[in-house]
């Protein structure tokens, strides 16, 4: 079937302007929606990008903080153990000193007495012993040794070390020369 237009020929050009006008306006508004469409959807995508770095930012920040933590507590472990190990290394000047005492006083008790404490005072240069001897005559004897002694000086000498013939309990306090500790 034909169509045949029978309208004069400029009004048959204006209805064809008139549709590629048409046409024209609708890819107009076609364009601008999906202009307006893109656009809304580059705005939602840059809010929710901003909202997620700056959660990532705060969680790195987080993350830091708790490293740091961590690391500050590695830190000072490490600085107590220094300073632990330079006190000890202080504390070892006195050693020899003592060291000498000691192997000084161990030549005096006899056989059978036992020392149970013995404290050393490096600054009052005294020694403070307490033990036990089977006999009377044992507790003496320790007695003569540190007085005779020319590492210990100023024994005292309480009595009731000597109170009972058997099973006693001593104590005694002594000073040290001073060239034993130089």
């Amino acid at each position: 079937m034909r169509i045949i237009n029978l309208l004069p020929k400029v009004r048959q050009e204006e209805l064809g302007y008139e549709r590629m006008f048409g046409g024209l306006v609708l890819v107009l508004w076609m364009t601008v929606a999906s202009f307006v469409l893109v656009l809304g959807a580059q705005l939602a995508v840059k809010i929710y990008l901003e909202e997620r770095a700056t959660s990532i930012a705060a969680e790195i920040q987080n993350l830091k903080n708790q490293v740091s933590k961590g690391e500050n507590e590695q830190v000072k472990k490490k600085i107590s153990a220094i300073n632990n190990y330079i006190s000890d290394y202080k504390n070892l000047s006195y050693v020899p000193k003592w060291s000498r005492a000691l192997e000084s006083f161990a030549k005096l008790p006899p056989p059978e007495v036992g020392i149970s404490s013995l404290n050393l005072d490096l600054k009052n240069k005294s020694v403070r012993i307490q033990g036990y001897a089977p006999r009377r005559e044992d507790v003496i004897e320790l007695y003569n040794n540190i007085k005779n002694s020319k590492d210990f000086k100023d024994i005292d000498y309480p009595l009731e070390n000597v109170a009972k013939p058997i099973e006693n309990d001593f104590h005694f306090n002594f000073l040290i020369s001073d060239e034993l500790v130089k």
